[in-house]
C-alpha cells in the first residue's frame, strides 16, 4: 500500500498546490544527499563466493540498455536528454525498494543478502559510478565541457551515495556503536516514502501525457526493455551457464524489476526530461505486477 499512497500523494500535492512548485528539487536533494547515503552505511552485507556473479546483473543490463537505447534512440531521433534519461532510469532496476519485500515475501527471509548484494554491489555501485559519470558526460554544464576528465572526477567524489559506498568498505574493518547504526538506519527508511513522493510529484499524467507523442514512445519502449527483455536475457545467459535454480529465479525477478526510483531522482535532479524520469518508476510499478507474476509462474513451474 506504501507505493500507490506515496505516488498518488506526491502527484496530488502538486496539482492542489499545497507544496512550492520546487519541492520535487528540495526532496530530491534529500533523497541523494541525507537517505540514500545513511541506507548505504547501514545496511550490512555477507558476500560470499557463490554469490558475486548475483552482482553482476545490474552491471550486465545497464551496459546493454547503453547500447540499446542509444540505437533505438538514433532511429527514432529521439533527443540526447530523452536517451540518456531512459537510459539512467531503465538501465537500472527498482532491486531494493521492491526487490526485497517482493522476493522476501515469495522465497523467505533467506532470500535477503543474495538480494542485498544484487542491490548494494550492483545496482547502486553502478549507478554511483558508472551511471553518474555517463549522466554528468552528457549534462549541460560548460564547465565539464571545458575540462570532462576533472569536472566528472570532482563531481564523482563529490556525490555523496558514491562517498557513502566508499566510507562502507572502510567501515567494515571497525566496529560500529548501535546508536550511530540506529540513526542511519531511521534515516536510510526515509528513502523509500519521500523518493515516492518526489517521483509522484514530478509524474505528469492525463492530458499532459497524451499530448506528447515523443513521451509515450521511450516510455513505452524503456518499458518494454527493463521489464521484459532484461529478464529474459538474464534467463538465457543463466541457462547456458547452468546456474542454481534458487539462484537463477532471484536473478530474473530482479531483473524484471520496475525501473529504479533513486535513478529517476538522479536523472530529474541532473535535467534529463524530469516528467519522463518521474513516469517511469510511477508507471513502471504498475506494468511490472503482471510481469513478474508471468516470470514467477514460469520458473516455479517449469525450472
Amino acid at each position: 500500500m506504501l507505493i500507490p499512497i506515496c505516488l498518488a500523494g506526491g502527484w496530488m500535492l502538486k496539482r492542489i498546490k499545497i507544496f512550492p512548485e520546487n519541492s520535487g528539487i528540495v526532496l530530491g536533494n534529500f533523497v541523494v544527499y541525507v537517505s540514500l547515503p545513511s541506507l548505504i552505511l547501514s545496511s550490512k552485507i555477507e558476500l560470499e563466493n557463490s554469490l558475486v556473479f548475483l552482482a553482476f546483473i545490474p552491471w550486465l543490463i545497464f551496459g546493454v540498455s547503453v547500447v540499446f537505447f542509444y540505437v533505438i534512440g538514433k532511429f527514432f531521433h529521439w533527443d540526447s536528454e530523452t536517451k540518456i534519461a531512459t537510459i539512467l532510469c531503465c538501465g537500472l532496476g527498482n532491486t531494493s525498494f521492491l526487490g526485497l519485500p517482493i522476493l522476501r515475501m515469495l522465497y523467505g527471509e533467506e532470500v535477503a543478502n543474495s538480494v542485498l548484494i544484487v542491490d548494494q554491489l550492483g545496482t547502486f555501485l553502478c549507478l554511483a559510478v558508472p551511471g553518474f559519470i555517463f549522466a554528468l558526460r552528457f549534462q549541460k554544464d560548460s564547465k565539464t565541457n571545458r575540462n570532462p576528465i576533472t569536472s566528472v572526477l570532482k563531481k564523482l567524489f563529490t556525490f555523496p551515495p558514491f562517498l557513502a559506498l566508499l566510507f562502507s568498505f572502510f567501515l567494515r574493518f571497525f566496529t560500529v556503536s548501535e546508536s550511530i547504526h540506529f540513526v542511519l538506519k531511521i534515516l536510510g527508511e526515509t528513502l523509500v516514502p519521500i523518493a515516492l513522493f518526489t517521483v509522484g510529484f514530478q509524474m505528469e499524467l492525463g492530458s499532459k501525457l497524451k499530448k506528447s507523442e515523443n513521451f509515450i514512445e521511450p516510455l513505452s519502449i524503456g518499458l518494454i526493455y527493463k521489464l521484459l527483455i532484461s529478464p529474459i536475457m538474464i534467463f538465457l545467459i543463466y541457462i547456458f551457464l547452468n546456474i542454481n535454480p534458487k539462484y537463477l529465479k532471484i536473478a530474473v525477478l530482479e531483473a524484471g524489476m520496475a525501473p529504479m526510483i533513486t535513478a529517476s531522482i538522479v536523472s530529474i535532479q541532473m535535467g534529463f526530461k524530469p516528467s519522463l524520469s518521474a513516469t517511469f518508476p510511477g508507471i513502471g510499478i504498475l506494468c511490472s505486477v503482471p510481469t513478474l507474476f508471468l516470470f514467477y509462474f514460469i520458473l516455479e513451474n517449469f525450472f
